[in-house]
């Protein structure tokens, strides 16, 4: 069977441009640690499955500002010695209603571990170990007072280099490599 193309005929270049929108507001929020960039983006409840990602993570349900404090906090992205960048390339649109959108991004997730010792908020800071993932990003968009807002966030590996999870190991770890101390 052939694979066929979908075109939605009834998305609006408003609703085109406010799910680009939200979607680069998400994964600022996920680079700049910024709460409210990433609150802002998300619908009240959220779906996140990283299955494909890390199996162990499987799918888990959030208030939106449960995603925030834990996505943010010091066991994922909130970690301080990582940097991060979640680079969304070409969207291919899934399914297009008045009430829901589906996208598939391609995407970059670059990991890097800042070195210990460095100054963490400098641009210029520099890092050790690096770990880069390119995907496909799912977002399912939900209409939220009028505004598209992410309901469900579920990325698929294409191949990783270096080791994700090492990179993004919490910030305990890298205190008990520097200093020798197993407290």
């Amino acid at each position: 069977m052939a694979f066929e193309i979908y075109i939605p005929t009834n998305l609006t270049f408003q609703d085109y441009v406010a799910i680009t929108q939200c979607a680069r507001t998400l994964a600022d929020g996920y680079d700049r640690k910024d709460k409210s960039r990433l609150r802002a983006s998300l619908a009240p409840d959220v779906t996140v499955d990283y299955s494909a990602v890390v199996p162990a993570w499987g799918l888990m349900e959030y208030r939106a500002e449960d995603f925030v404090e834990n996505w943010l906090g010091p066991k994922h992205l909130g970690v301080k010695a990582l940097a991060t960048q979640h680079l969304l390339g070409m969207p291919y649109f899934q399914s297009v209603s008045e009430e829901e959108i589906v996208v598939e991004w391609q995407q970059l997730a670059s990991h890097g571990r800042r070195i210990v010792g460095e100054d963490f908020a400098s641009p210029m800071c520099k890092i050790g170990d690096t770990s880069d993932g390119r995907s496909w990003m799912r977002q399912t968009f939900v209409k939220v007072g009028g505004q598209w807002k992410i309901k469900v966030i579920r990325p698929e590996v294409l191949y990783h280099t270096g080791d994700f999870r090492h990179v993004g190991r919490p910030d305990e770890d890298v205190e008990v490599k520097a200093n020798g101390d197993t407290n």
